[in-house]
């Protein structure tokens, strides 16, 4: 670049974990490293630590949760560091990111980690009316670029990052659900699907990994179908996780990518995924591993098929290598700098 960008991502709460907080503190990372810039984040409406660690050359603002109008008093009062970009990661924040950096030198970039259908009449209206004044809007996948191409010009396609772990370790008859334990990720299909295959007949079981609101009701489901073998786990090291699965299943009828199903399969775990948006972008290749929304048979006979597959290398190599050539930290860096470049250009 021709010169040293700043740039400002602004957080709604980094504490709570999960995926998109993860994307954050990745794409800062890389934006330092290997963009040069000069990057700070904003943790707007929490002022708990991040659950995942920044280093100590990127600023982190902690402010406490306020009421909508001192949010943007704050968001309006970010103008005064006159960043050259600012990046917001969730839909309503991105419609008062919009209302507080317009009429400034700021470049604004939204970007849409839910599917364009997740939100409500009112929300899809305020965004079809505002996104048009954002600097570019980045989308995950291509459902969703389709959709915003409609009304919008500034719109860009850049899947998030993947920098694949560490995958030394013995695959077990082991298979592995990661997510925080709401309805929108669905684990009770996949708890459905593992009774339904009867592979726990087979010596295999079933890890769900995550906490949430709804860990009571999946844990009675289990029990009701009589399940010895299918467990819940607390979140922790995933990567250990993926060195041990063999399969992994994502039953989420809405995603606008899936990081886990992503960095599973670059660590080597096969994926059977539900074809919402995310998972049939990112398995686009593999129609084998797709499932029709909410087909619970359809997913139990799946993973009894990828159980009872005697060799599963070169699926695994082709699944990696997908994963290299289309999201890795190389590739979405490269992306996001000719955005950067044309944004600043544009100046």
């Amino acid at each position: 670049m021709r010169r040293r960008p700043k740039i400002l991502f602004v957080a709604t709460d980094l504490s709570t974990g999960g995926g998109v907080n993860k994307v954050i503190r990745d794409l800062a990372v890389l934006f330092r490293e290997r963009l040069g810039a000069d990057v700070s984040v904003v943790n707007a409406r929490s002022d708990k630590p991040s659950s995942y660690p920044f280093p100590a050359d990127i600023a982190v603002q902690l402010h406490p949760r306020r009421s909508l109008f001192s949010y943007f008093r704050l968001l309006f009062g970010l103008r005064q560091a006159r960043p050259d970009i600012v990046i917001g990661p969730w839909t309503q924040d991105n419609i008062l990111l919009t209302l507080a950096f317009l009429f400034t030198r700021t470049r604004t970039v939204l970007v849409e980690h839910s599917s364009w259908h997740f939100h409500s009449p009112a929300i899809r209206l305020l965004r079809r009316i505002l996104y048009p004044l954002a600097s570019a809007v980045v989308v995950l996948n291509r459902h969703d670029l389709d959709h915003y191409r409609r009304y919008l010009g500034n719109v860009r396609l850049i899947p998030d990052p993947i920098d694949a772990p560490a995958t030394a370790g013995q695959r077990e008859k082991l298979i592995i659900a990661v997510g925080h334990l709401e309805p929108l990720k669905n684990f009770e299909d996949a708890i459905r699907a593992m009774a339904a295959s009867r592979l726990e007949e087979q010596a295999w079981s079933m890890t769900i990994i995550g906490a949430g609101s709804q860990e009571q009701h999946l844990r009675q489901l289990i029990a009701e179908l009589g399940l010895s073998s299918t467990q819940i786990h607390p979140p922790d090291d995933l990567a250990s996780w993926y060195a041990r699965s063999s399969l992994l299943v994502v039953p989420s009828r809405i995603e606008s990518f899936s990081l886990v199903l992503a960095e599973a399969m670059s660590a080597g775990v096969i994926p059977i995924a539900y074809a919402c948006d995310g998972p049939a972008f990112i398995l686009e290749d593999f129609p084998e591993n797709l499932i029709a929304l909410g087909n619970v048979q359809q997913l139990a006979e799946r993973l009894a098929y990828f159980a009872g597959k005697p060799d599963l290398e070169t699926l695994r190599r082709q699944l990696e290598a997908s994963v290299e050539a289309r999201f890795s930290p190389e590739i979405v860096t490269g992306q996001w700098r000719e955005l950067i470049e044309a944004l600043l250009a544009a100046h």
